[in-house]
Formats: C-alpha cells, structure tokens, sequence
C-alpha cells in the first residue's frame, strides 16, 4: 500500500499541474473578456426574469472571482496534501526503524512529494480534500457553461459558443447550433460531483490502521475525477477564448420589456417624495399594466397624476435610461480584471 497510496499521490499531482495551468489560462482569458466586455449592457436576470442592467463584463468578473479562488485552493492545498508514503504494515516503521525517517525522506525528495508527519494509510481526508476541491472547479464550469446555454437560446440569443462551418447540431434539422461544448462541460461537472461522496465515504468508513475499501474507492474516483475536471476546465478556456457576444441582442434584450427593467430606479426617485412603500405601489401598478397591456412603462408613468406631480416628463426619460442605472458594474469589473492600478482601489471587505 506504501507504494500504491504514494503512485496514486504522484499521479494526483501531475494532474494538479495540468489542471492549475489551465485553470489560471482561463483566469487570464476571462479578465480580457471582462475588460473587452466593460460596458456591454444587458440585462442582469434573478429568477430567470429580467432584474436591473448590468454589463456583460460584470458578468464574466464574477466568474473570474470565482476562477480565481480555485486556484487559491489548488495553490494552498498542494504542500498540504501531496505527500508520498513509507510506513510499513502499520505505519509506525517498525521493519527499517529509525533509518525509515531517512530513507523515508530521501524516497520523498527523489519523488517530489512531502514527507508526512505521520503514516496514513487510514487517513484519506488528503483524497478527499483533492477530489471535493476538483469537483467545485468542474461546478464553475459547468455554471459558466450553463450561462452560456442559456444565453444562446434562441428567444435570447446573447451568447453562442464557438461555432465553425460544418458543425452539424443535428442529423434532421440543418438549421441547428446547438451548444453541445457546453452541453459536454456540464456532463462533466454533474459526474465530478457525484464522485465526491464516494471519496468522503472512504475517508469516513477507514478502519483501524489499513482498510482496502478505501483505498480501492480511490482507485475509481481520483483518476476518474482528474480527468473530468481537467476537460471540463480545458474546454471552458475553449468556449470563453472563442466566444461570440451578440451585443446588439444584449442591447435589444435590453429594452424588450419596454423600461420595465428600470422600473427600481424609478421607485426610488419618486420614494423621495412620498416615501418608499407609496412609491413601489404606484410603481407597481403601473408596471404590471404596462405588462399586460404591453405598453411603455414611460406611458402609463405620465398618465398617473401622483408621479406627474413630482417628476417631468424629462426626468422619467432619464430615469429609463439602461446605461445610466449600471451602478458600479465597470468599476468591479476593473477591480477584479484588473484595469484600475491599485492604489486606486479601495480594499476590499
């Protein structure tokens, strides 16, 4: 077992590398998205329905927090978990005695990996540490992947992923583009997930000083999951280095609801005058007849004396305005891409 925990660790470590390359290729990708993506509107959405706008660099800033926090952990986790084994039956060294603790060390050093402080072939938490870290990184993916989906159906069509001639979606249906690099990530990432609990049972199931129970559920799960997570972040870089932005579609989306998508800024302007609950129901009623009627919420505001009578016809106009109701969407975008030096941002917490 000394060799086959330590074969398994080296092989865990290997794969670390690749997928950390990777992972931190796709952070750099997606801080030039975010900043080439700066001020593209679109709409931000909370519970699949349209919320305020945002921009689509926004966006891509959170996922790169994200990203970015993962190669945190992958980074902190390595001296921690990457540590080979020679112990013995027991682990205690009983068989070489005190010359074990150097050849233990010299063993280790030829191999790259640490040395433990302890043997621990019943102790597979380093597993199980590895295998829940991989299996966050595959959801990221298959969350950035499932944006994209979304956001390439054909009713939104704001996204596509990339796409080359003679790409076929479908045997019948020639018309189709279908994200099916996406559909593949979030396979991925539903596998990855599902093969945490095995390692968690092996970590919380290991008995006494050596269970090959454990050690045989490895065996399946860590390669197993090295590799999904490593295409799915490989194929993430893929999709976000080549992916097509329809702006002019974000922009229409946009305005699809007719203003209804400011209608927060407008509350809040008229709640300075009549207080925030009478402001949200007048708003309100507004709104959902500028919904069903399928009308510009600016038209039913202008028929409605109790909003005439505190804000002009020009002053609504300007409330409606999508660009101007982004809040501090591009100051995060350069604060997490990067654009702003420093000291010109404030600290952040």
């Amino acid at each position: 077992q000394d060799v086959t925990d330590t074969g398994l660790m080296f092989q865990a470590k290997a794969a670390h590398a690749l997928i950390l390359r990777d992972l931190q290729a796709l952070a750099d990708a997606l801080a030039d998205l975010a900043r080439h993506e700066r001020d593209t509107l679109m709409p931000g959405r909370t519970h699949g329905q349209h919320a305020t706008p945002i921009t689509f660099g926004f966006k891509v800033a959170v996922w790169l927090d994200e990203v970015r926090r993962h190669i945190e952990r992958m980074t902190q986790l390595a001296p921690r978990v990457f540590v080979g084994e020679f112990a013995g039956a027991a682990t205690t060294l009983a068989s070489v005695g005190e010359d074990g603790l150097e050849i233990q060390r010299r063993l280790m050093a030829d191999l790259g990996l640490g040395v433990p402080a302890i043997g621990w072939h019943a102790a597979r938490d380093r597993f199980a540490e590895f295998g829940a870290t991989l299996a966050m990184i595959a959801a990221t993916m298959g969350k950035i992947a499932h944006e994209v989906i979304l956001l390439q159906k054909s009713e939104v069509m704001e996204l596509e992923e990339p796409h080359h001639h003679g790409k076929v979606g479908s045997s019948t249906m020639p018309h189709k583009r279908n994200p099916m690099i996406c559909e593949g990530i979030m396979a991925q990432a539903r596998l990855a997930r599902s093969l945490v609990l095995a390692l968690l049972e092996s970590m919380g199931a290991a008995e006494h000083e050596r269970d090959w129970s454990a050690v045989h559920t490895e065996w399946a799960a860590v390669p197993e999951l090295c590799l999904l997570t490593g295409a799915a972040v490989a194929q993430t870089l893929s999709v976000i280095r080549d992916l097509v932005v329809y702006r002019d579609r974000m922009r229409a989306n946009v305005d699809a609801l007719h203003g209804l998508i400011l209608s927060e800024a407008v509350m809040l302007r008229l709640g300075e005058f009549v207080g925030r609950q009478v402001a949200h129901d007048i708003v309100y009623e507004a709104a959902m007849a500028a919904f069903e009627q399928r009308r510009p919420l600016a038209d039913l505001l202008m028929e409605d004396p109790r909003v005439t009578a505190h804000l002009s016809s020009d002053e609504i106009a300007a409330l409606l305005r999508p660009e101007a109701y982004t809040g501090l969407a591009g100051y995060f975008v350069d604060r997490v891409a990067g654009s702003l030096s420093r000291s010109a941002l404030p600290p952040v917490g």
